[in-house]
């Protein structure tokens, strides 16, 4: 095997991982909104699901493509990697906190329709580990390193 047809084969199981975690993850979500569905009502469900997608994507711009671009930056540099996945790690950081700020002085933008009460506001704050999670995982996986 040549070297870009190995790149091209982990390039392929990469892609495959992330498709099958999209779809456990989706999964994982199945039985918490048939229980939840039954306990709120339909009406709490969904606004709770209008919620959640803002904040994916949030957390998917505030990641600013280092997911796939921090592959690319280990190969391509002299610095020391674990200098490189900290400067993605503050940038996904500073990208997160801008967002999750947001969305906390804005919480219309995740309830449209919807009056914000309790602790509805305080939701955008995962941001940062859904960030920080994806970015370090894109590390480990430059690594194959996934299991760790």
């Amino acid at each position: 095997m040549t070297e870009s047809t190995k790149d091209i084969d982990t390039l392929a199981k990469g892609g495959r991982t992330n498709i099958a975690g999209f779809v456990l993850r989706l999964a994982a979500r199945i039985p918490f909104l048939f229980i939840a569905g039954r306990i709120y009502g339909p009406d709490l469900v969904g606004r709770f699901a209008i919620a959640v997608v803002v904040v994916e994507l949030a957390a998917l711009l505030a990641t600013l493509g280092l997911k796939r671009g921090l592959a690319q930056a280990l190969s391509s540099t002299e610095r020391p990697h674990a200098y490189v996945v900290w400067d993605a790690m503050a940038v996904a950081f500073v990208a997160s906190l801008i967002a999750s700020a947001v969305l906390f002085t804005f919480p219309e933008i995740m309830y449209p329709n919807t009056a914000i009460t309790g602790l509805d506001r305080f939701l955008p704050l995962i941001i940062v580990a859904v960030a920080w999670s994806d970015v370090s995982l894109a590390a480990l996986a430059y690594r194959l390193n996934v299991k760790a």
